[in-house]
């Protein structure tokens, strides 16, 4: 089982991965732990950009241009099954929705917010003022937006290119988690019948 989260600045995706994970007994990478697996084998210099979620000097470039429309390259790929050899864990950010899209037993969510609950969050979080947790705020989904369109061609947060979007700021880290788990099991469900939900053509 392969969860995928990708997450709204402040949102908890984070800690509603890392529920589910310590829920299933799976590990869970984001970009901390990715990096210094990729430094420890060697690779982290080659795609620094890539692991560190920083592609593209101009944000305004990377939304403008429509340069990679082909689909995910296989260096990056490549070494994340390269890093990631367990058969089970929760992968947060590095565009994980796109890159595990066709493994029937990957589930990728969407984490989301109203952006006063997100500041909030920060400001607990953080301990910081409301203004330096909105531009944190922003300067990480900005960031976050170019980075999966430089390297899918996709919109970051579009709701169909995910299975499931969860507002945080309504039900909070723990629902949320609750609420991936009781998908994940209706998807398991869903496979083991022998035909179909709905009619092919």
């Amino acid at each position: 089982m392969i969860i995928t989260i990708a997450r709204q600045s402040g949102s908890g995706g984070y800690t509603v991965g890392k529920i589910l994970a310590d829920k299933y007994g799976i590990p869970v990478y984001d970009q901390n732990s990715l990096s210094k697996l990729a430094k420890e084998r060697g690779i982290y210099d080659k795609m620094r950009g890539f692991f560190d979620e920083f592609p593209v000097n101009s944000l305004m470039y990377a939304l403008s241009m429509d340069f990679r429309n082909k689909k995910f390259t296989e260096p990056e790929r490549d070494a994340l099954e390269h890093l990631i050899s367990d058969h089970d864990f929760v992968l947060i950010g590095r565009c994980g929705n796109y890159i595990f899209k066709k493994r029937p037993d990957c589930v990728s969510v969407f984490v989301h917010g109203e952006l006063d609950y997100r500041v909030w969050y920060k400001t607990q979080l953080l301990h910081i003022s409301q203004k330096e947790a909105l531009e944190i705020i922003h300067r990480a989904d900005d960031n976050r937006l170019a980075y999966h369109r430089y390297y899918t061609g996709t919109i970051w947060g579009e709701a169909k290119n995910y299975d499931i979007s969860i507002d945080t700021s309504r039900i909070g880290h723990q629902a949320a988690a609750n609420l991936i788990d009781q998908y994940i099991q209706n998807v398991k469900e869903a496979q083991k019948r022998t035909e179909p939900f709905y009619p092919l053509k």
